[in-house]
Order: structure tokens, then C-alpha cells, then sequence
């Protein structure tokens, strides 16, 4: 019997990979520093401390990197301001179903309190979840289970009744690690994130191209 579901956030309800990208390209740019898509490839999904060690790897220390995370929020939040940010298909009609149906609805996502309350107050998401947790909220982040069972502890589900649902195999690991069913939606914005999930030893209880299958799936349930 399944108790909850929960979210991850970027890449799967919220459509921001894309513009994560374009605001590398451009603090980059402005550092006359040189950096393409395909030097991101694999940047997305990672946990905080391998994408830190790749963006030192590759911009010359965490200092700089540091300095060009700050210029970024900027741009993101003139992103914000001009529209620019748009949610992934199907995201409120399925956090709206899950609520209908009388289940739990968590969010777990990386993304720090501060930008990830910003994003929720922006869409209006906030109303849909019984309980949040944000990525300074934890002492690991993914793919170590503690967002997932920490999420699923405060409403006391059990973690083996209990649905993720993820965009990247980071995330899916994690979930996997926490004993929960893994519904898997790679972000078809970035061709990078569609790896076979049997490279972490998983297996799908769903996996589609858009919430939709989960939609579905839920809309069909007694």
C-alpha cells in the first residue's frame, strides 16, 4: 500500500537544467573563461561536492567558482523576473492528484532553502506538499538516502510504501538506497541524463518521458 510520494524538484517539476546552463555559459563568458554544453555534460544530478570538485576542476579553484555561483543566482533570479522559468509538463495536475487521492506529498530536492522557497512561492507550489525538505535541511545530500527518509520520517510513512520520484539516477539512487519505489522521468531537456537506470541496479516502478505516467498511474488507482 502506498503512503506518499515524493518529489525531487529541478529537472522533473520545475523546468531549470536549461537555465542552470545558459547561466554558467554566461558568468563564464564574462570571466573570459571558456566552457561549452558539452564540457556541463553530466553536471546535472550530480551531488554537491562532485559538481563543486568538477567546477573547480574546471574554472581553476572553488574561490572562483564561488565568486561566479553568487553571479549566477543573479541571473537566475533575472530569469525568474522575466518569465523565463516555466514548469515541466503535467507537474501541478500530478501534485494536485496525489493530494486527491488522499497520499502523503513530500519534496526532496538539493536545491538550498533560499532559491528553493523562491522557486515554490513563485509557482505556487508550496500549498501542495505536507512536508519539505531542502538540501541544507540534511548533513548528505543524494545519492545518500538521508533527504528521502528524513522527508518520509516526518509524516512517519515507511520508506517501502513510499514512491520517489526522480529526473537524474543520482536521485533515483538515492531513493533506491532508502528502500523506496522509484518512479524515473529523465529531463528531456538534457540528453545526458537518459542512462539505462540498470547502471545503479534499478528497476522502475514507472518511468516515462513526462509526469504524465505517473498521472495516470494515480488516476487509475482505487
Amino acid at each position: 500500500m502506498i503512503e506518499m510520494i515524493i518529489f525531487d524538484m529541478d529537472g522533473l517539476l520545475i523546468d531549470s537544467e536549461q537555465m542552470y546552463q545558459r547561466g554558467w555559459l554566461q558568468v563564464a563568458k564574462k570571466h573570459g573563461i571558456s566552457l561549452t554544453k558539452a564540457d556541463m555534460k553530466g553536471w546535472s544530478g550530480q551531488s554537491a561536492s562532485q559538481t563543486m570538485a568538477k567546477l573547480a576542476a574546471h574554472f581553476g579553484s572553488e574561490e572562483i567558482v564561488e565568486k561566479m555561483k553568487t553571479e549566477r543566482e543573479i541571473f537566475i533570479a533575472a530569469e525568474l523576473a522575466k518569465g523565463a522559468l516555466q514548469l515541466k509538463p503535467y507537474a501541478k495536475e500530478t501534485l494536485a492528484k496525489v493530494r486527491e487521492k488522499g497520499l502523503y506529498c513530500g519534496l526532496a530536492t538539493s536545491t538550498l532553502r533560499k532559491r528553493g522557497k523562491m522557486y515554490l512561492d513563485y509557482f505556487q507550489l508550496a500549498s501542495f506538499f505536507d512536508v519539505i525538505t531542502f538540501g541544507d535541511d540534511v548533513k548528505e545530500l543524494k545519492p545518500a538516502p538521508d533527504i528521502y527518509l528524513a522527508t518520509a520520517a516526518k509524516v512517519g510513512a515507511n520508506p517501502q510504501n513510499t514512491i520517489a520520484v526522480e529526473d537524474s539516477l543520482t536521485g533515483a539512487k538515492a531513493a533506491l538506497q532508502a528502500k523506496m519505489k522509484v518512479v524515473l522521468i529523465p529531463d528531456q531537456s538534457l540528453p545526458a541524463n537518459h542512462r539505462d537506470p540498470a547502471e545503479i541496479g534499478l528497476t522502475p516502478f514507472l518511468q516515462g518521458t513526462s509526469l504524465k505516467v505517473l498521472w495516470d498511474w494515480l488516476d487509475a488507482m482505487n
